[in-house]
């Protein structure tokens, strides 16, 4: 199983090294009957466990006795969330499933350099669907000792070949700056929101610097996270026009430039993310590296750098980020290089869970940190090696699961109307007993926001994206943390009853003291999250918690605000606690108000 980009890629070395074999792919391949005369390689792509007929096909391929399993490029599959499988997630191990079911001694084998990208979720279900077995003693918060737990678990499994990328072929990135001074009216013309419009803005200012540093008696790769709006043609015709240079493209579906630059009949190949990912023969060829526009993780990164560090490498290779950050007056905001501290950020948790390596910014001590790893090699040399017995990973290619969720937990609506008809309290102790509740229930509300006409939350996020970036900003009752995700965890502090990370706070929104000081919150949010009994409780702390003339963001579904329905007194609250309705709006099936505090 691997990405399209590369099933010939792999037909191809099978044929060359096990020449007396068969393969097969495309639908068909799900047709290939077991022959024991012969050896057989079925390879089908990842969009195959995508589709409506998926099932049908693999159920079909499960007849088969299969002995061995490649997943190449594993991460395609892994689950990002503890809240839902993908598709694509659930239909590949209800292969394997079947496949062990019908031969216990098949092989599983996956292939991935970024196991851990942005969670240790992803580690999780790529062990889980590698073993077939359930590991539920592996926390997935975002810890250290959470993730040198999941490293414990890695490492037994499996060979981490790391790349020499500090050896002599390869220096640190430099970093070229580019400093863009807009005067109010160009700034006003930006839309920050649009990232296509502002990536073709900065990069109209960072073509001087790129053909400075193109090679022109080398093969230079220009990577550009962003394609759109002309990007890549301003960058080819710059580059032609001033270097007289021949330039070539693969991205998108467009890899023809990628033949022609490694044939050495193109000097330049400008690129962007399909280059990451199962492309070969570059390191033979290219010495030099200029990125446009990041990627927006650590693992995109390294991707793209082992497409050039690898096996065969024949130049050293010079990596260029050009950063562009512009100013306003005095005031200079450092665009790309926000991003850049993203990479290096994002990279310290994943290096934890996948090599062993300790962040730098340690969530425990040193001297802690030595004596645990200490404790775990004296039991390695001991021989005790501690001995869970786990469930087997098992499933079917029908949702049975959701539908015992819906039995335990009950749908939406009861959830709505238990969570109501109760106080806070209750539902806060009764969710930090058992956080599949709260799981289960924002599974069901993140499926009902599919068929909403608008949805709130992006509303609210679009609202707060226009207020000034001094603004502190609490999310009472905060869900999956979106808010904090767009807006960013220096300016945002999320409260819930469970958290969807360790940067949530756990805790009964009735009250925040332990947290949140006097008036010392601008604005605060409460996106469909004024529930339960006591909901009169969450606007008085509220009240609290803003400052003077601070903002309140409220929305609920315009039902509730009705005669006789559990938030008709709700304005009058708002006013008892000195709360000015400023605007009130109605959208779709749910009511926007903003209140300032007097």
């Amino acid at each position: 199983v691997c990405p399209n980009d590369i099933v010939s890629q792999w037909e191809n070395e099978i044929k060359r090294m096990f020449y007396k074999s068969y393969t097969f792919t495309e639908k068909k391949a799900f047709d290939t009957l077991r022959d024991f005369r012969r050896y057989q390689y079925v390879i089908l792509n990842y969009d195959k466990f995508n589709q409506n007929d998926s099932p049908n096909l693999i159920y079909k391929l499960m007849q088969q006795k299969i002995d061995f399993v490649i997943i190449d490029e594993i991460h395609y599959s892994k689950i990002t969330s503890e809240e839902e499988a993908s598709l694509r997630n659930r239909y590949l191990v209800g292969l394997l499933t079947g496949i062990r079911k019908k031969n216990p001694n098949a092989k599983v084998l996956g292939l991935t350099a970024t196991p851990v990208v942005n969670n240790l979720t992803e580690g999780k279900s790529l062990l889980e669907m590698i073993t077939g077995k359930i590991y539920n003693d592996i926390n997935t918060k975002a810890t250290v000792p959470n993730a040198v737990t999941l490293y414990e678990k890695l490492s037994t499994i499996s060979i981490r070949d790391i790349p020499p990328y500090n050896n002599y072929l390869f220096d640190k990135p430099e970093f070229v700056e580019v400093d863009v001074d807009f005067d109010r009216e160009s700034y006003n013309k930006m839309d920050l929101k649009d990232i296509l419009s502002t990536e073709k803005i900065l990069t109209n200012y960072r073509i001087k610097e790129i053909l400075n540093n193109i090679d022109k008696a080398g093969y230079t790769i220009i990577y550009t996270e962003y394609v759109g709006k002309g990007i890549i043609q301003s960058l080819a015709k710059a580059i032609h026009q001033n270097l007289g240079l021949k330039v070539v493209f693969h991205t998108g579906d467009d890899h023809r430039g990628n033949k022609l630059f490694q044939e050495k009949k193109a000097q330049v190949l400008i690129a962007s993310r399909p280059l990451s990912i199962g492309i070969d023969g570059l390191q033979f060829v290219c010495n030099r590296l200029i990125i446009n526009s990041l990627p927006w993780t650590h693992a995109r990164y390294q991707q793209l750098i082992g497409r050039l560090i690898r096996t065969g490498q024949n130049y050293k290779v010079n990596v260029i980020i050009v950063l562009a950050s512009f100013k306003i007056g005095n005031k200079r905001y450092e665009y790309d290089r926000k991003k850049w501290n993203r990479i290096e950020y994002k990279k310290t948790l994943a290096d934890c869970a996948v090599d062993g390596v300790l962040p730098e910014r340690n969530l425990v001590t040193p001297e802690q940190a030595h004596k645990e790893a200490l404790r775990w090699l004296e039991r390695l040399e001991r021989g005790k090696i501690s001995t869970i017995s786990r469930n087997d990973l098992e499933i079917e290619l029908t949702p049975t699961q959701k539908e015992s969720f819906k039995r335990k937990y009950g749908d939406i609506t009861m959830q709505h109307q238990k969570i109501n008809t109760e106080y806070s309290y209750t539902t806060h102790e009764r969710m930090q007993r058992d956080p599949r509740e709260w799981v289960q229930y924002h599974r069901q509300l993140n499926e009902n926001r599919k068929l909403w006409s608008i949805d709130p939350l992006d509303a609210i996020i679009e609202r707060l994206k226009t207020m000034s970036l001094r603004l502190k900003i609490g999310d009472f009752g905060c869900g999956t943390a979106k808010i904090m995700e767009e807006i960013g965890s220096d300016r945002v502090i999320s409260f819930d009853h469970v958290g969807i990370n360790d940067k949530v706070i756990e805790c009964d929104i009735r009250s925040v003291s332990k947290y949140v000081d006097y008036n010392s919150l601008d604005v605060i949010v409460f996106s469909l999250s004024l529930m339960g009994k006591n909901w009169s409780d969450y606007i008085i702390e509220a009240k609290r918690c803003l400052s003077t003339r601070g903002s309140l963001l409220i929305v609920v579904t315009t039902h509730e605000l009705d005669e006789g329905r559990r938030l008709h007194s709700l304005p009058n609250v708002l006013k008892d606690n000195g709360i000015v309705i400023d605007t009130i709006e109605e959208r779709g099936d749910f009511t926007f108000m903003e209140g300032i505090k007097i």
